[in-house]
């Protein structure tokens, strides 16, 4: 509100504001201003009254008059002390068309959309793009959508059908053999425990008797040895001696005697050798023979202990690695049929007709970038990186984030129209279908339902958009200022009337309405072009 301060009297005669002398019309003229303006500063109160003195005196007396300067002087603190007064801030209740309207900018979803992926169950490495369709490409159902290089896949599938087939066999002979381990396990501790007898028989047998006997019986051969040398030499002197006293000797005898020379010869080589053999094996042989069996016994009592320890345990881990093949070779089969399955998937096709987007939505948002920025012939990428998303173009969905605040202006079944970013003079109705209610960083998410109007341009997913839709209309609504009502200790919404005629500021209640552009909408308490103060007193 334009606030006018009264300007001071230059003193008698003085025109105000030049200094100069005032003339019979001037002072008439100026009378007749001030009347003018004496009838708009009495409804000021106090500072009004003190204007209004100045004036009445100043018209009332001719200039230089004492009677005019008397009056000005007595006017003259009252005047100082208005020009002193701090104003009043007021508003006025104003009468019009009221509008509360719900208004957001959002996005433009697909109602009616399949996302298409490769989900490898099996192959996780990269494979290397053939051909891919491009972004915003129509397609029918069946298109290819991305064709891959598949020569690793295909080689990885030949190895493992390999491995299965030795896999089988494997599982085979390990089937057969365990009832055949099962079997000979009570055998072979058996034959455990009488080898373990055996040694240490032996051992003892050696010990007692054995040992004695070998030494005994190496000795008599080397004494047989000597005693047959002995015969023989013996046998010889007395057929030299016989033989030496004739003049003739015959040829049989010639022959006698040389046989016996041999075996004299022949007991002489034996008895050296006995005596070597007799030496070496009681030295070496029968001592070695001796830890021989004492080594034997002592590892057949260990043998024994181990199978005793062992069998069972073996056993069982015979029949637990049978277990294993059997789930290995399972997991093998599952392996191929995961493999098989992601090859089958080769390429990806398109399961219905519409337009094809890189990448899917989530939240409001398309992951289009990532896949793009992948989307390139020659370039290996992984399967699970390569989305897509075929929409139908003709079923779109006005997606918008609605603040908190904003919460109460939505009803189901609000409607409203919904302008195109990208085509200013286009515009579609909508329906407000669903909210959810919970928030999140403040916001909560809004669908509404489009309808384009035939001929018009049909917004497609991605696309952005403005929406205003109507909440609440009153042609004649009585409105304030938002910071002009208060509450009061009780919590009553309430408006303060500026001080009149020196009475302090009424505290009125008023019931109000909806809220909107920064004003409210007053239903009772005042009417239009009541004055209010737009601060508490």
């Amino acid at each position: 509100m334009v606030k006018t301060q009264p300007e001071r009297n230059a003193g008698p005669g003085i025109v105000p504001g030049t200094g100069r002398p005032a003339t019979r019309g001037v002072d008439a003229m100026r009378r007749a201003t001030l009347m003018g303006d004496t009838r708009r500063m009495a409804t000021h109160g106090r500072t009004g009254r003190a204007i209004l003195t100045l004036v009445l005196l100043t018209v009332g007396s001719p200039a230089g008059s004492p009677t005019s300067a008397s009056a000005q002087e007595a006017a003259k603190p009252a005047t100082d002390k208005a020009t002193d007064a701090k104003p009043v801030d007021t508003v006025t209740a104003e009468k019009g068309r009221f509008e509360v309207a719900f208004e957001a900018k959002g996005d433009f979803d697909p109602v009616d959309a399949t996302v298409v992926q490769f989900k490898p169950e099996q192959w996780a490495q990269p494979l290397e793009i053939v051909r891919i369709i491009p972004h915003g490409t129509r397609v029918n159902a069946g298109d290819v959508l991305v064709e891959l290089d598949a020569e690793k896949l295909d080689r990885a599938i030949a190895d493992l059908e390999i491995d299965l087939a030795i896999g089988e066999k494997t599982l085979e002979i390990a089937r057969r053999e365990l009832p055949v381990t099962e079997a000979l396990q009570p055998l072979e501790l058996a034959e455990t425990e009488r080898d373990t007898l055996i040694a240490t028989e032996d051992l003892a047998r050696f010990l007692a008797v054995g040992r004695t006997l070998t030494e005994d019986s190496l000795r008599f051969r080397l004494k047989s040895s000597e005693e047959q040398l002995k015969y023989s030499r013996e046998e010889l002197r007395q057929l030299e001696k016989m033989y030496k006293d004739k003049d003739l000797t015959e040829e049989t005898e010639e022959m006698i005697l040389q046989r016996t020379r041999f075996d004299v010869e022949s007991g002489e080589f034996n008895l050296r050798r006995a005596g070597v053999d007799t030496d070496t094996a009681l030295t070496l042989e029968v001592p070695r023979k001796e830890a021989a069996l004492q080594d034997a016994a002592a590892k057949a009592k260990l043998m024994l202990e181990k199978t005793r320890a062992t069998s069972a345990l073996a056993l069982e881990q015979k029949r637990l690695a049978l277990k294993k093949a059997e789930r290995d070779r399972v997991e093998a089969l599952r392996k191929m049929r995961d493999l098989q399955q992601d090859r089958a998937g080769m390429p990806l096709k398109a399961p219905r007709s519409g337009i094809v987007y890189y990448g899917k939505q989530h939240d409001g948002a398309w992951t289009t970038a990532a896949v793009a920025a992948k989307a390139a012939v020659g370039q290996g990428v992984p399967l699970g990186d390569l989305v897509f998303t075929v929409v139908d173009p003709e079923r779109v969905a006005f997606r918008v984030k609605v603040d908190e605040k904003d919460l109460h202006l939505l009803a189901p079944g609000l409607k409203g129209r919904v302008e195109l970013s990208g085509f200013p003079d286009a515009e579609g109705a909508v329906t407000l279908e669903s909210a959810t209610l919970v928030p999140r960083d403040g916001k909560v998410d809004a669908r509404f339902a489009v309808t384009v109007p035939a001929g018009g341009v049909k917004p497609l997913p991605g696309m952005t958009g403005n929406a205003r839709c109507q909440v609440y209309s009153r042609p004649d609504a009585v409105t304030l200022p938002v910071s002009a009502i208060f509450r009061d200790d009780d919590g009553r919404k309430v408006v303060w009337l500026p001080e009149k005629d020196g009475a302090a500021a009424e505290k009125r209640v008023v019931k109000t309405g909806r809220t909107s552009g920064g004003r409210t909408e007053i239903l009772e308490g005042i009417t239009a072009g009541d004055v209010v103060r737009s601060s508490r007193p």
